[in-house]
C-alpha cells in the first residue's frame, strides 16, 4: 500500500473533519479486517484518525510539514504492523505510542545533526489572518515568532498540551485521550503549561 493510497490528500490533511466516531465493536471489526490485509478498512482508519494524529504530531513537533511527515510514516506503520495489535489496549493508545515514538525519533536524529528541531511554521500563525497593513503584518509575524520561540524553550510536555489546546482548540476530552490521561491531569498540566509559556514571555520581554 502507497502513502498516497493510506492518505489522500495530504495538503489538506489538518483541516480534514474526523467522520463518526466508531463504536468499540466497529472498531475491532475493522481493526480485524485490516490484520486479514483489506486495504479499504485501512483506508477507513486513516480518515478516523487522520485528523487525531496530525494533532499529535503538530503537538510535539510544532510544525506543520513535519507533521504532515509523521502522520504519513505512522500509517504506513499501522499498516504494516497491525497484525502485532492484540486488543490488549485501546487502538488509539497503540497508535499515540507509535505517533510519539517516531516524533521522538525525528527530533534525536536532529540532535545529532546539531539543528534545531523547532522551526517557525508560517503557515500556522497564532493570530487571526485577515486584511492588515504591512506593520500590522510585521507585527504579527514578529509575535509569532516569540510565541514559537518561547514555546521551544518548554519541555515536551508542556509545548504538547499547549499546542493542542490552544492552537488546535482540541477539548479536554480530546487531549485526555490523546495523552491517554485523565481529564483532571490535563487540566493541571495545562495550568502549570501555561504558566511556564507566560515566564518565558517574561524572559524575552514580551
Amino acid at each position: 500500500m502507497s502513502v498516497t493510497t493510506l492518505t489522500a490528500d495530504m495538503e489538506t490533511y489538518s483541516d480534514i473533519v474526523q467522520v463518526e466516531d466508531f463504536d468499540s465493536q466497529q472498531e475491532r471489526e475493522l481493526i480485524l479486517r485490516c490484520q486479514e490485509r483489506e486495504t479499504a478498512a485501512m483506508g477507513t482508519l486513516v480518515v478516523q484518525y487522520q485528523h487525531w494524529v496530525y494533532n499529535i504530531a503538530y503537538g510535539i513537533l510544532g510544525h506543520h510539514e513535519d507533521a504532515q511527515d509523521i502522520a504519513q510514516d505512522a500509517f504506513l506503520s499501522v499498516w504494516q504492523n497491525i497484525g502485532q495489535f492484540k486488543f490488549r489496549s485501546r487502538f488509539s493508545t497503540w497508535l499515540y505510542q507509535i505517533v510519539k515514538n517516531k516524533c521522538y525519533n525525528l527530533i534525536d536524529q536532529r540532535k545529532r545533526r546539531k539543528t534545531d528541531p523547532m522551526e517557525i511554521d508560517d503557515s500556522q500563525p497564532w493570530v487571526p489572518l485577515d486584511t492588515v497593513t504591512p506593520e500590522q503584518e510585521a507585527i504579527r509575524t514578529e509575535q509569532s515568532e516569540i510565541l514559537h520561540t518561547a514555546l521551544s524553550k518548554l519541555k515536551d510536555s508542556y509545548r504538547t498540551i499547549l499546542i493542542l489546546r490552544e492552537l488546535r482548540e482540541l477539548s479536554y476530552e480530546e487531549i485526555a485521550e490523546v495523552l491517554n490521561c485523565t481529564l483532571g491531569r490535563v487540566k493541571s498540566r495545562l495550568h502549570e503549561a501555561r504558566k511556564a509559556l507566560r515566564d518565558e514571555l517574561e524572559r524575552i520581554d514580551w
